[in-house]
């Protein structure tokens, strides 16, 4: 929610082209925090199972690995984009003001990047701990101080660009330290710990078990980059306009699903390590219910509110709101279809079946999607745009109730206490 309020005051204080200029940016910003996700993901599913089997050393050795990983990852992500970043500006296709406007941007990102690139793992990590609710106060805290940084610098300070830009680092590390702090301070069951290099063997597990989830959180640097450029080639500036709207409104709703699904999968993990069948069943039965619950309830909501939305964020656009008005059905109708995708693949993953993970993975957020978008384009123009996320998930669900059945139902549990000897979920 504090990304879509922070866009409305970028969109209302600094300009349309802002608006836009930062979407044509959201495909290089989103690769920290696709490895946030991966190391995140794959290291709480493993350590989570450690946990479970009651493997205290091995689990505090892996969690000490990927405090390593992601610190490593984030700063080699600041270099990159501050000594690169009319570089990257360039490959966005942005070209004067736009161009001007994204460069000023990243310069003054750059610094802040090791915290969105751990901040998301680190919450994940919170969650085994039992601190879930600690997790969430540092994430809510982040978000209201983005809100108000936001509008001191940008609406008061005039800072335009730069000043959005310092609000989000700012905010981000705000909500990470506190969150970093407690897991050296507070933690009881995993803490970081020397020595922990003795084989990289839990550092290549939580990479390979998380890669399913990297390359759908890495999907948007290429899709949203293929799009934007769709968008710049049949709808011109204003299309790129109503594009990051429509990005900013159905925000919410991915990044909701993402992570109740994400809360589902360290409970199926370590019950699996505990060796409970029914318990791994439950588990992913009510995570499937609450994620299909909430992706309706979000398809309703923004049918509902979308033409207030577009006026918020782009006032003096007609244009740009009658496409919006276009659109958002389209992006609505993909709503329930992805959230079953995303629930059928974070419990693959959970169960550590990475390969069917990473095939329902790379259908929706890379191979279906590209294909649906240069079809669909090229047989119904524009419109065929805003019609590729629902084609796509669509598509994408058949070949998820196909893994499902194949590899989701045939579990082998990891249970020490049954003689080594695994059980199956039928």
């Amino acid at each position: 929610m504090h990304s879509v309020i922070s866009g409305i005051f970028i969109g209302r204080y600094v300009g349309a082209d802002a608006l836009a200029a930062l979407n044509l940016l959201v495909p290089l910003l989103y690769l920290p925090y696709a490895f946030s996700v991966m190391i995140g993901v794959g290291g709480s599913t493993l350590v989570a199972r450690l946990l479970g089997e009651r493997r205290l050393h091995d689990a505090s050795v892996a969690f000490t690995q990927a405090l390593w990983l992601l610190g490593l990852c984030g700063l080699a992500f600041a270099l990159a984009i501050y000594f690169y970043a009319d570089t990257f500006v360039h490959w966005t296709g942005a070209r004067g003001e736009l161009a001007r406007l994204a460069t000023d941007f990243l310069h003054a990102y750059a610094p802040f990047v090791l915290f969105p690139t751990a901040c998301y793992a680190l919450e994940l990590f919170l969650r085994i701990e039992g601190a879930a609710k600690f997790g969430l106060v540092c994430l809510v805290a982040g978000g209201i101080a983005d809100v108000a940084l936001t509008y001191w610098m940008v609406s008061y300070m005039h800072w335009g660009m730069r000043g959005a830009a310092i609000a989000s680092g700012i905010s981000q590390a705000l909500a990470c330290m506190p969150m970093l702090a407690y897991h050296f301070v507070r933690a009881r069951q995993v803490r970081p710990t020397a020595r922990a290099f003795a084989s990289l063997d839990h550092a290549w597990r939580m990479a390979y078990n998380g890669v399913s989830e990297f390359l759908g959180e890495i999907a948007p640097s290429v899709t949203l980059f293929a799009f934007n450029h769709a968008v710049l080639r049949w709808l011109g500036d204003t299309g790129l306009v109503a594009f990051a709207v429509v990005e900013y409104m159905t925000m919410i709703a991915s990044v909701t699903m993402v992570a109740l699904v994400q809360s589902m999968q360290p409970i199926v993990s370590f019950e699996r390590g505990a060796g409970h069948a029914q318990a791994v069943s439950r588990a992913f039965s009510i995570g499937m219910t609450v994620t299909i619950a909430f992706a309706a309830a979000a398809a309703l909501a923004i049918l509902t509110l979308a033409q207030p939305l577009g006026a918020l964020f782009v006032p003096n656009s007609a244009a740009a709101q009658a496409l919006l008005r276009e659109a958002l059905p389209w992006c609505a109708l993909a709503f329930v279809p992805a959230a079953i995708n995303l629930a059928v693949s974070g419990y693959l993953t959970a169960i550590e079946a990475p390969l069917a993970s990473m095939i329902v993975a790379l259908l929706r957020s890379w191979l279906l999607l590209l294909a649906m978008l240069w079809l669909l384009t090229q047989w119904l123009g524009p419109r065929g745009i805003w019609m590729t996320v629902a084609f796509t998930e669509l598509a994408t669900l058949a070949a998820s109730i196909v893994l499902y059945r194949m590899r989701g139902r045939r579990l082998n549990l990891h249970n020490p206490a049954a003689n080594g000897r695994g059980q199956a979920i039928s």
